[in-house]
């Protein structure tokens, strides 16, 4: 069984290299020491090749599922990882659509940041419209990729999104709004607060 304070003392998204400073380790016992912890389930294992390998350990035994929102989120944003701080749980085929519409229902700022990279990765569009007028955030999606577009390249949003009416002023995340002048025009088109300051965009080469 694994010690559970060596658990507290590594949990979240770590390296080999953080594992062996906070253990007091050398990198191969860091190593041996993740394997035997993923052996147990309290470690998964992501990254490898170009990307860092990083290892996501949690006080609970992770049990086998489908990729959820944060495998999601991580995936396209490898340089502005999420700590997974809630068991997200999916069932059945679960896109980058379903992710994009669950990382705003949370209104965490983190999450919605780096969730600005599946905008690159949409390929359903009707899926995702469909589940934003479910969800009521039809306004929030369309101000969130008007962002993202700022800063890199999607495809083009379909004009079914353009043609919705935002009569009701919302916000992405309430009382955590910045003024960002870039942002002016994408709020008054959507009707929408955006809580994203000049340098929050530029935070791990979003």
């Amino acid at each position: 069984m694994a010690d559970i304070d060596i658990l507290r003392k590594i949990e979240g998204l770590q390296t080999i290299e953080l594992v062996a400073e906070k253990l007091g380790l050398n990198r191969q016992s860091a190593i041996n020491l993740m394997s035997k912890l993923k052996k147990e389930r309290h470690v998964t294992v992501s990254g490898g090749g170009r990307r860092k390998r990083l290892y996501k350990v949690t006080l609970w035994r992770q049990l086998p599922r489908e990729r959820g929102m944060f495998d999601i989120i991580n995936k396209y944003s490898p340089n502005f990882q999420v700590n997974e701080w809630f068991d997200h749980q999916v069932h059945g085929v679960y896109t980058e659509e379903d992710a994009l519409i669950d990382a705003i229902k949370t209104k965490s700022f983190r999450l919605v940041l780096a969730s600005l990279r599946l905008f690159a990765h949409i390929r359903d569009w009707r899926k995702l419209y469909r589940l934003a007028k479910q969800e009521d955030l039809v306004q929030e999606v369309g101000a969130l990729y008007d962002v993202a577009r700022q800063m890199y390249r999607s495809e083009k949003i379909p004009g079914y999104f353009r043609v919705y009416s935002p009569r009701t002023r919302k916000y992405i995340i309430r009382d955590y709004r910045h003024v960002n002048p870039k942002h002016y025009g994408i709020e008054k088109k959507w009707n929408v607060g955006l809580p994203f300051k000049e340098g929050d965009l530029n935070k791990g080469e979003l």
